[in-house]
């Protein structure tokens, strides 16, 4: 059963497929047809009937008496969270990319909510300010990350490292 719907499939097809088969969508990045099932996106997952844990629909195989759900408030959650830090790693650039408006990642993005900004600039409201032993203020990576830490929204991702390709500059 598949979002309260009865479903047939074959004990070698995954919840996607048997999903797909069902015009039942589960969306998903990394399922691509021609390639092994990985379960690398996390986009796919889905909500089982008596286990606690999400599992991901592309490589979780269907079972008699299963009951699945695809949409609920808990994955859209977790899907949510799984777009936002693909952005925060700060490898789409949108702006230049080749596939700006043709993507499935910026489509994912639109269909949760999830807006990226490609900017890092700390807002007038910073509490944090340079060590008063900072004279000239030195602009090396670990004060840099300190800075973009304090002052980043809560929204965003609030690791240094999350940051490493940015470039600052002192005013």
């Amino acid at each position: 059963m598949i979002d309260g719907k009865d479903v047939s499939a074959r004990a070698d097809q995954s919840i996607l497929d048997a999903a797909r088969e069902n015009a039942i969508p589960i969306p998903t990045l990394c399922h691509l047809d021609g390639l092994s099932e990985a379960g690398a996106c996390r986009l796919c997952l889905v909500e089982l009937k008596g286990t606690p844990r999400l599992q991901p629909a592309c490589v979780t195989l269907v079972e008699e008496g299963m009951e699945v759900t695809t949409q609920s408030p808990r994955l859209e959650k977790y899907r949510r969270m799984v777009v936002e830090l693909l952005f925060a790693e700060r490898n789409h650039v949108c702006s230049v990319c080749v596939s700006n408006n043709m993507c499935e990642l910026q489509d994912m993005a639109k269909q949760l909510g999830v807006t990226h900004v490609r900017s890092l600039t700390a807002t007038p409201a910073c509490p944090w300010t340079p060590p008063t032993n900072a004279s000239p203020w030195t602009t090396t990576a670990a004060s840099y990350a300190r800075v973009v830490f304090a002052c980043a929204p809560r929204s965003k991702a609030r690791t240094p490292g999350a940051f490493s390709d940015a470039v600052w500059t002192p005013t």
